[in-house]
């Protein structure tokens, strides 16, 4: 999982220092997680009211877990004195 997870998201972009924290953006990870942010909004619209049982919480959790891959593909927040390395390895 931790090798996939680094070849999806690539080489580090950019890194931005704010309050102590670092916010360290992904090349290939931000263009996937971009699509991946539109496919959760195309699903979160669809007629989930059509399943009798549980269709709402489908329609939730199918959301939740898009934009937390999502997330976790553009971007990784470590504090300041932390390597990118280091706050991929974190989330694994």
């Amino acid at each position: 999982m931790k090798s996939m997870l680094r070849r999806l998201r690539g080489e580090p972009k950019t890194t931005v220092s704010f309050l102590g924290q670092t916010l360290t953006l992904y090349r290939h990870g931000s263009q996937l997680g971009l699509l991946l942010g539109l496919a959760t909004f195309v699903a979160f619209n669809l007629p989930w009211h059509l399943f009798p049982a549980g269709g709402q919480v489908l329609r939730l959790l199918t959301t939740v877990i898009g934009c937390c891959l999502a997330a976790t593909l553009m971007a990784s927040r470590a504090p300041a004195e932390m390597d990118a390395e280091k706050t991929a390895a974190r989330w694994l």
